[in-house]
């Protein structure tokens, strides 16, 4: 059995919970063990590098040198925490003078790089793989038309190679594909949703957001896939802060996978926009 420490990032043990049971439970049933750093905190995630410097790297630090005592390669589900420590993993490695000043910043804790850090879409390429999954669905999808949305963060990064193509990925759509649903090609799959504005410019988010939606409701989706938390909360929100017009439901790329073997989604009631007629949808494989 495959062991990875689990880095879950502020979200999924607040707003994003029923994502972090989703990710265990499919996780579970790939004999994939996911063990919790022990007294993780908080990555710093865009905040941090607008403060210092010093902090950007130390913060996401910190959580590293955890992980190396424990001595398992790191899985990050959301794309903000998987770039602040993916980042941060990768410079210190390279850096001897930006390890020795964020080491001391951190001590009694050392870091030195030497964990591999993985997203999520990652951790199901890698070690469960696209024929694995195809082989355990036990319902079929194909009535099931979704997007893929990645999100602005998760493959663009100017400090490291990205694990995907950075502005047409495909590792989430061959998941996707691969539990039974039918993906649509569109492009706006790296469309910013308005990320931490919806807090301080709500109006920014619902447009930005609202485009998204509109965009997926003319390709004719049935829901919208993402792996990021925060998509998946600001596009799922879209009622809330004000979209007249239909939404459809923003799911999870762990939420596919779980209705594939499943047939349910088990945090289905924790979604603002409905998913019950996704389930209607289903049938026995």
């Amino acid at each position: 059995m495959p062991v990875l420490s689990y880095y879950p990032g502020c979200s999924l043990k607040t707003s994003n919970r029923f994502y972090e049971k989703s990710i265990r439970d499919v996780s579970l049933f790939f004999d994939i063990e996911l063990r919790e750093i022990n007294d993780w905190s908080c990555c710093g995630a865009s905040s941090a590098s607008a403060v210092d410097d010093l902090l950007a790297y130390a913060l996401p630090a910190r959580n590293l040198a955890i992980a190396e005592t424990e001595g398992y390669h790191i899985i990050c589900p959301c794309p903000a925490c998987y770039q602040r420590l993916k980042v941060a993993n990768e410079k210190i490695r390279v850096d001897k003078g930006l390890m020795d000043e964020v080491n001391d910043a951190i001590a009694p804790l050392s870091c030195y790089g030497s964990m591999e850090v993985k997203n999520i879409i990652e951790l199901f390429t890698e070690y469960v793989g696209i024929e694995r999954i195809a082989a355990s669905i036990n319902y079929d999808l194909s009535s099931i038309a979704v997007v893929p949305y990645y999100g602005c963060v998760l493959t663009r990064s100017w400090r490291i190679k990205p694990f995907d193509d950075t502005e047409d990925p495909v590792s989430m759509d061959n998941i996707i594909s691969a539990a039974g649903a039918s993906v649509i090609s569109w492009q706006y799959k790296m469309e910013c949703c308005g990320a931490g504005k919806t807090i301080t410019d709500k109006d920014t988010t619902l447009r930005l957001s609202s485009r998204i939606m509109d965009m997926a409701l003319k390709k004719g989706a049935d829901a919208i896939v993402t792996p990021c938390p925060l998509c998946q909360l600001n596009l799922d929100l879209l009622p809330i802060m004000g979209r007249r017009h239909e939404s459809i439901p923003v799911l999870f790329i762990t939420e596919v996978i779980e209705m594939a073997i499943h047939g349910r989604i088990g945090g289905g009631r924790s979604h603002i926009v409905p998913v019950d007629g996704l389930l209607k949808k289903m049938k026995n494989a």
